[in-house]
């Protein structure tokens, strides 16, 4: 089949491997420098891959002053780039592709932003209708280097490795508007006659021949009609006739190829087509250049199947088919049509969202999105899809365009998936968006997805309502809710409970069965049009009302204004800038928001387009059920096809998957309540010690309203954490002291030392968290020889430890009942008392210690071993840790231990005056250079 689409073609002494082209379009994935960037070299080499036999990238900017027309945007204008275009020539030509670079200048169709600030430029000083921007002509002299610039462009473009160049004197851009009497009024040499709107692209193709050499194939892609007449003008444009007359006269300059388009920003609709626009449209138009050159012709027509494009190759309207948002949709279009995949081809609707989000992405440098291909222009960053190899079950509810996708992803990985819908058929919303007038080609969304499910085993239950008990029936691992959203019904409005009152669904659906009646559609999105246009499909009167002041503002205005061409032939009325008050049975009252007077429209019948919220009824109920569940488009948030496919994606991407979270400088509100979850200590082993110290000195350093213990005990373990729940392993030294709260005795830490990998997220989660004081830098060196283990830490320049145990039996019996009688297998629990505080700024600057508080915790320890031993201790001070501040009057005794230490929780004891205790805290977590004493080694 196709034999016309897959057979070689040439341009020129160029060869190409098939008849299909990648026509040139924005892509915003081009450096600011205007090298292409790895994501925009990862995007083409995908359609290289997919089967276009040439590609010609987006508009390529040649000169960087007045010629810029995106923010992200492909250059030529230095011979920087020649290099990096090279790259970019190179991961085509690896896939037996070629490549054409389109040389651009906008002039009067950019936005003064782009240029710093300075008005657009043009052949005459008449600005652009749709952009409005100020605008001045261009010298004669500046025509002059625009021309060698042109030139200059196209050697680069050689020298790159690229195979030929395209000029863009199509869709109102520089070369076009010179060519136009619309657009060029000049009176010098490049303007007036025929011959001297020519005189600039003639001279560039001139130029470029001379330079660049005879085998160098230059084509023009040309606007051979502008249908100003459609807007209203009467003055001279180019109509078919002459459209074809100055192909003929670019072919007699040598050109190798034309590329035929039409139309202007004024007439955007004829360059970029909605919907509305068929397959083949421009049929006539490409004809008739084709049957005046000889040259090979390359045609765009919103081509989105194989037998279109065929059928225009046989029948001779173009030597090429070039395609553009059909590649966006589906990369891999050729490859599947030349291996007999027909069904698999993810076909365009030609929504508009493409040329839509680089509009509104460009200023923010994003890449533009589609509305069916959520890998679109993110090739790169996606990446392969990761098999699952680990047999998981998911059930998708939902049959809409997020479901869809989402089931399609995860069954793409090897994942077995139960999609469930209430509908007859699949689709979701799509099914009601294909029921306005010409848009039937909505139907192509559920049944590309519909061939995917039967291809890749997709369990489908059609006309089943889901619910917790036919959802854990299927036994899954989990469930994504695509249960999309229900329209906004204001249920306190008067009479909107009434028979006549309808939504949308009901009416699209059939449901309703409106006809020959008078209509309000209350609503003027773009949803409320279409709809409006159903009705008058219908053989309604429609009156649109909405308190906008215009007809979706934030929806694409080519769309907008196709739609509302059509009513206004339909006859249907606004009454925008009115809300709706009261519905009764023959009309509905209104309220002018500019005077605030009350009005009435005759209405039959009442359609609400209000908008819809999120239907996220289930989920509940299957998180009672203990199964992981997620919610995906318009579920989480109603909107369009988009952002539906791209939740759908991108949760059938990551569902279980093992790979790492991506780090983030906002943490998702679902990690947050396992931050410090869990304080387990697991697997530390070292040595535990304590001795009698000067009672003085406890009373001296103790923060009230703690009272020492009736022993002067001190504790010091020295240990290695290897297995903590919220850090890498670490050591630790802590020093403390016994001390008494009312009748409840535990642990006061002093001084707490860390060192190791994870020293720095123990700190944070001990100082910050658990105000449990912690200081960072010290070294630890623990060795065990036989029965001999020795021990030390040492922090900034001073051993503030030193330790020997010779294990065997205690300095004194006594240290047995002081740990509660550790021993392998057994169970201990313990307290510890710490102190909060903050320091905070006032109105002026001024810091103080405030939200000062006593905290307790609970400890619990499991013993896997607990060796007694004979110790040995030398402690020491130095000006940031004064650890021997604490002197050791006896040593009561010590071991060596692997255990497990769990913290419970963590309670307020009591809320204190910060400014009395501070005194008492400030040594334990910073060193003296907090304190301005600097300079120290």
């Amino acid at each position: 089949m196709y034999n016309k689409l897959f057979e070689e073609g040439s341009i020129g002494k160029v060869t190409f491997k098939n008849r299909l082209v990648m026509s040139p379009m924005g892509c915003g994935l081009a450096n600011l420098d205007g090298t292409p960037s790895e994501d925009m070299i990862a995007y083409y080499e995908a359609r290289a891959i997919g089967g276009a036999g040439l590609i010609i990238p987006e508009i390529t900017r040649i000169n960087d002053v007045n010629g810029a027309g995106l923010m992200r945007q492909l250059s030529v204008t230095k011979d920087r780039h020649i290099e990096p275009l090279s790259r970019l020539a190179e991961a085509v030509h690896k896939h037996g592709s070629r490549i054409f670079i389109q040389l651009h200048h906008p002039g009067r169709e950019t936005v003064s932003a782009l240029l710093g600030g300075q008005p657009v430029v043009a052949p005459s000083a008449i600005p652009c209708k749709l952009l409005n921007q100020e605008t001045r002509a261009l010298t004669t002299e500046e025509v002059k280097q625009l021309i060698r610039q042109f030139i200059d462009g196209a050697v680069r473009v050689q020298k790159a490795g690229c195979d030929g160049v395209e000029l863009h004197a199509a869709h109102g851009y520089l070369l076009h508007q010179f060519l136009s009497p619309y657009t060029n009024k000049r009176e010098d040499e490049y303007g007036g006659s025929f011959e001297n709107r020519l005189r600039m692209i003639v001279e560039i193709i001139e130029g470029i021949r001379k330079e660049c050499g005879p085998d160098f194939p230059i084509g023009v892609r040309l606007s051979i009609e502008e249908f100003l007449d459609k807007t209203g003008v009467t003055e001279d444009y180019i109509h078919v006739q002459d459209g074809v007359k100055i192909a003929m006269a670019l072919e007699q300059t040598g050109i190798d190829f034309i590329d035929p388009s039409c139309g202007l920003y004024e007439t955007g609709m004829t360059c970029v087509e909605p919907i509305s626009f068929p397959q083949g449209w421009r049929h006539d138009l490409l004809l008739a250049v084709k049957s005046h050159v000889s040259i090979p012709v390359i045609g765009v027509s919103v081509i989105r199947e194989p037998a279109a494009a065929e059928k225009f190759l046989e029948d001779g309207v173009v030597d090429f088919i070039s395609m553009g948002r059909t590649w966006n949709a589906d990369p891999e279009w050729g490859k599947k049509v030349q291996e007999g995949r027909e069904k698999e081809l993810r076909k365009c609707i030609s929504c508009l969202r493409c040329f839509e989000s680089l509009n509104e992405y460009n200023a923010a440098g994003l890449p533009p999105e589609c509305a069916l291909n959520p890998t679109f222009a993110r090739e790169r960053k996606y990446g392969n899809l990761v098999r699952d190899t680990k047999g998981h079950r998911a059930v998708v509810v939902g049959g809409g365009p997020a479901g869809m996708c989402a089931a399609q992803t995860l069954a793409l990985r090897g994942v077995k998936v139960t999609l469930i819908d209430r509908q007859n058929d699949l689709g979701g919303t799509v099914n009601l968006a294909k029921m306005p007038p010409l848009k039937e080609r909505m139907q192509w969304v559920a049944d590309y997805y519909g061939n995917e499910f039967d291809r890749l085993g997709v369990e489908v239950q059609l006309n089943t309502e889901a619910n917790a008990e036919n959802i854990m029936a299927c036994k899954p691992d989990a469930v994504i809710l695509a249960t999309g959203s229900v329209s906004i019904v204001p249920e306190k409005l008067p009479g909107v409970k009434g028979k006549n009152v309808y939504t949308v669904e009901a009416v699209l659906s059939g449901k309703a069965a409106l006809k020959g009646k008078k209509v309000a559609v209350i609503g003027a999105g773009l949803t409320g049009l279409e709809t409006a246009e159903y009705l008058c499909e219908e053989g309604n009167q429609v009156t649109i009302i909405d308190m906008l002041d215009k007809p979706a503002p934030n929806a694409n205005h080519t769309n907008v204004a196709d739609v509302c061409g059509r009513l206004a032939k339909s006859g249907v009325k606004y009454m925008l800038g009115h809300s709706l008050k009261e519905i009764k049975d023959d009309h509905v009252v209104l309220e002018n928001l500019e005077n605030h007077e009350e009005t009435e429209a005759a209405a039959e019948a009442v359609v609400l387009s209000l908008g819809f919220r999120p239907d996220q009824s289930l989920v509940s109920e299957l998180e009672a059920k203990g199964v992981e569940v997620e919610l995906i488009g318009s579920a989480i948030k109603d909107g369009t096809i988009a952002p539906a496919v791209r939740t759908g994606y991108e949760t059938g991407r990551k569902l279980f998957s093992d790979n790492q979270k991506p780090a983030s400088f906002r943490v998702p509100m679902e990690d947050i309540p396992n931050f410090g979850k869990i304080s387990l200590m697991d697997n530390q082993e070292g040595l535990y010690i304590s001795y009698l110290t000067d009672p003085a000195a406890i009373a001296k350093i103790l923060p009230p309203p703690l009272k020492p213990f009736s022993m002067p005990v001190v504790t010091l373990s020295v240990c290695h954490v290897n297995n903590p729940t919220f850090a890498d392993d670490y050591y630790e030294a802590i020093l403390g002291v016994y001390a008494t709260y009312g009748k409840t005795l535990g642990l006061y830490t002093m001084g707490l030392v860390l060192g190791g990998p994870g020293a720095e997220m123990a700190v944070q989660c001990g100082r910050d968290n658990g105000s449990i004081p912690k200081k960072l830098g010290a070294e630890f060196v623990i060795r065990r020889n036989g029965d001999t283990v020795t021990a030390g830490v040492t922090r900034r320049g001073t051993q503030l430890v030193d330790i020997t145990m010779k294990l065997g039996e205690y300095n004194s019996p006594l240290t047995a009942a002081l740990y509660q009688f550790p021993a392998a297998g057994k169970q201990t629990f313990g307290g510890g008392f710490y102190y909060h505080f903050d320091r905070e700024p006032d109105e002026n600057g001024v810091s103080h210690f405030m939200n000062g508080a006593l905290l307790m915790n609970q400890c619990e320890y499991n013993y896997q071993s607990w060796e007694p031993g004979i110790v040995t201790l030398d402690l020491k001070s130095s000006i940031d840790d004064p650890w021997a501040e604490l002197p050791i009057n006896t040593i009561i005794g010590g071991a060596y231990s692997k255990n497990s230490l769990l913290v419970h929780k963590l309670n307020l004891v009591e809320k204190l005056d910060a400014e009395e205790v501070i005194p008492y805290l400030l040594s334990g977590r910073y060193d003296r250079t907090a304190f301005m004493e600097t300079g120290r080694v």
